[in-house]
């Protein structure tokens, strides 16, 4: 029998409630913003939000604590965009980011919008705060709005021979971005035989058979995309296939959910070792990747290789490009030195891995390189720094500085 009165309740509440933010998460630097947060989200009956003090360092956020919006803070900063940037890396990209702040320059609000935040320019009222919180909160239940910006830096990082450590140096960063609270995705693209489980210190690693996984890819979405990948840790998983196809279909299945998997990570690092058992395509891989990170010996085959890469690059776009010299034998055991290196491939070596004997003892026994390094100018840290557009000044010396002055 037709109930009037619960279709009429129905058609009034619905609307209401796919307009409601699900739950938020606020990080705050004054008591006058957490305040007035609190106030409206009381006076709108939602959800009460989970609010903490806006610490001054990078320590990592736990993705699985943060609700659907998430609310910064930036009333009290120098630098907004810079400082917002801290936290691009650290919020899972499916996340609706809200930044407020009191810098009111269109360049500010274009660099948010850019990195796919919202911006709420300080001091605002109850009600443009309700309105745009909602506004927040359609754009997200639609995949609308700026946070269509917000999807993962994808970084491949590129053997330029066999043997230069370019898995250790993949697993490395991956492990490093993961520890400083980033969602990061690992891709193994060794489909027959692979050593990343020993790299990571994995007791049980059982990569995804592929069997069925054709028919699945026609229905999947980002959502079921996860259920392929090996969950290392909170913030690391590994993206690992193995079937009987032949590789160039491994190939495609590992790039279709790739793809599918931008808005789920802050990173996507992409391993891939000289060492692959396919057709190595720069262009393909330039094109779909925000960095490239070539790993170097000082040999002479390394450097030509790391060579012909360059000038390949150079013609393919705006793909950035980041050379890693890895010197993983003791001193005079390789033909070439890194000015020799420099002056051949006419671009500087950005990050230099030196010789460690100890090395290989530590990472059988589970340590990572980061961890033994000093934690402000590693190597790792280093890269990582470069890839999340930063230069780590405090890693030169006022002596380096000095004699820089007199090679002008």
């Amino acid at each position: 029998m037709f109930n009037l009165s619960k279709s009429l309740v129905n058609k009034v509440t619905s609307p209401a409630e796919n307009n409601t933010p699900a739950g938020c998460s606020v990080f705050f630097q004054t008591e006058a913003c957490v305040e007035l947060i609190n106030e409206v989200f009381s006076f709108e009956g939602w959800n009460t939000p989970t609010c903490n003090k806006l610490s001054a360092t990078d320590e990592p956020i736990d993705a699985n604590d943060l609700q659907s919006i998430v609310i910064v803070e930036l009333n009290q900063s120098s630098n907004v965009v810079e400082d917002a940037k801290n936290f691009a890396n650290r919020i899972p990209n499916h996340k609706g980011v809200v930044v407020i702040g009191k810098e009111d320059a269109i360049t500010t609000l274009r660099s948010l919008k850019e990195m796919g935040f919202y911006y709420l320019f300080w001091p605002v009222t109850k009600q443009e705060f309700i309105d745009f919180l909602r506004h927040v909160h359609t754009n997200q239940q639609q995949f609308a709005g700026v946070s269509q910006n917000r999807k993962a830096k994808r970084v491949a990082v590129i053997g330029t021979k066999g043997g230069v450590g370019n898995s250790l140096i993949a697993s490395e960063l991956a492990s490093y971005l993961a520890n400083k609270g980033a969602e990061t995705v690992l891709i193994d693209r060794q489909y027959r035989a692979s050593n990343i489980d020993i790299i990571l210190g994995l007791k049980k690693y059982q990569k995804h058979d592929t069997s069925n996984l054709e028919y699945q890819l026609h229905d999947m979405d980002e959502n079921s995309a996860n259920d392929y990948l090996i969950k290392i840790n909170n913030n690391l998983k590994v993206l690992a296939l193995e079937g009987n196809q032949s590789i160039d279909k491994l190939v495609l299945y590992t790039n279709n959910i790739a793809d599918l998997l931008i808005r789920h990570a802050n990173f996507i690092v992409d391993d891939y070792s000289s060492s692959i058992d396919y057709e190595f395509q720069l262009d393909a891989i330039a094109n779909k990747n925000d960095i490239l990170v070539l790993v170097i010996e000082p040999t002479i085959s390394s450097v030509r290789t790391a060579q012909t890469y360059l000038q390949q690059v150079s013609t393919l776009g705006d793909c950035r490009v980041l050379l890693f010299l890895n010197i993983h034998r003791p001193a005079g055991a390789f033909s070439l030195t890194q000015p020799e290196i420099e002056t051949y491939l006419e671009n500087a070596i950005d990050v230099v891995l030196p010789y460690n004997k100890t090395l290989a003892t530590q990472l059988l026994e589970g340590k990572r390189i980061y961890q033994q390094e000093d934690p402000t100018t590693g190597a790792i840290c280093q890269l990582a720094l470069k890839i999340k557009g930063k230069n780590h000044h405090l890693a030169v010396s006022p002596f380096h500085k000095f004699k820089a002055m007199f090679k002008r």
